[in-house]
């Protein structure tokens, strides 16, 4: 029972954590404005709530039960019952490629399951070389390497602190009845969460269903169709206006030769948007009709 509840409150750190990351990663480098990443209403993403888990696990599960001679880094000391200090070494490489494959195989199944259950693409890889099905691919998977790096060695040591004292705080005195205040935030933190995972799974399911019904879909589209049009036009017509800009060809020789080699098709990448509408909510897979009773 200990166990099982510092591991939520590891989940629900990672949730709004990750939130906020995406939020602000979207804001200043792919949506370029405001939006609610995820499939939830509220600050929460389940996939970095998992991830923090996964990450945390493995490198418990191999720290603690690998044998002692392989020393691993542990820059404070008593990390998961190591009391030596060590800084990096060539055994970091495993508990580094466990954490790697787990978070690309996290992402992977949480990919699937969203295409396939709620037919919603919380992202689309579809038009980088060398994806599987839009969900994983090479870019992304060195991305995860990064952060697997970065967890590893910048932030494993002092969660396992900060986790340690959670911990101490969660079940002091006696150690064996948790504290009621860390029962009564977390018991709150986890009721707005499933609230929220209801309401939204409801909602993706009523939305589905109204615009199979009303072909308000199709009218939607029509209507977004002509609005980007007009606003093409008006973006031209703003940009021709405006002083001409002073073009670097090395730049942009390197900028091309780096889009050639991570997108298929580079020129469709351009005209991409992101992967949500104007209420920042993720949009429907395209072409999946087989199902009416499937969520959306």
């Amino acid at each position: 029972m200990k166990i099982f509840l510092l591991y939520l409150f590891l989940f629900i750190l990672g949730c709004l954590l990750g939130w906020v990351i995406e939020v602000l990663f979207r804001r200043y480098f792919s949506a370029k404005k405001w939006v609610n990443p995820g499939f939830m209403k509220g600050p929460w993403l389940p996939l970095y709530g998992f991830g923090v888990i996964t990450m945390f696990s493995m490198c418990y599960l191999v720290i603690s039960f690998f044998p002692e001679s392989l020393r691993f880094y542990n820059p404070l000391g008593g990390l998961f019952g190591r009391d030596y200090v060590s800084g990096p070494s060539v055994a970091d490489l495993i508990p580094i490629a466990l954490m790697w494959i787990g978070m690309v195989a996290l992402e992977f199944l949480a990919g699937l399951i969203f295409i396939k259950g709620f037919h919603v693409k919380l992202w689309d890889y579809s038009n980088m070389k060398g994806n599987v099905m839009g969900i994983i691919c090479p870019v992304f998977n060195l991305i995860w390497l990064a952060v697997a790096v970065l967890f590893y060695y910048g932030v494993n040591p002092f969660l396992y602190v900060g986790a340690s004292h959670a911990y101490a705080y969660m079940f002091g005195g006696d150690g064996e009845v948790a504290h009621f205040g860390f029962l009564f935030a977390l018991g709150v933190a986890y009721g707005l969460f499933l609230w929220d995972l209801v309401a939204s799974l409801d909602l993706f399911s009523k939305i589905s269903k109204f615009s199979r019904e009303s072909g308000i879909l199709d009218k939607y589209e029509d209507i977004k169709g002509k609005w980007e049009s007009l606003s093409k036009e008006a973006k031209s017509k703003m940009f021709a206006a405006l002083p001409e800009k002073k073009v670097n060809p090395n730049v942009e020789k390197l900028k091309q030769k780096v889009a050639e080699a991570v997108y298929i098709d580079p020129e469709k990448e351009k005209e991409k948007g992101a992967n949500y509408d104007e209420s920042g909510r993720p949009v429907k897979t395209e072409g999946n009709t087989k199902d009416d009773s499937s969520l959306d």
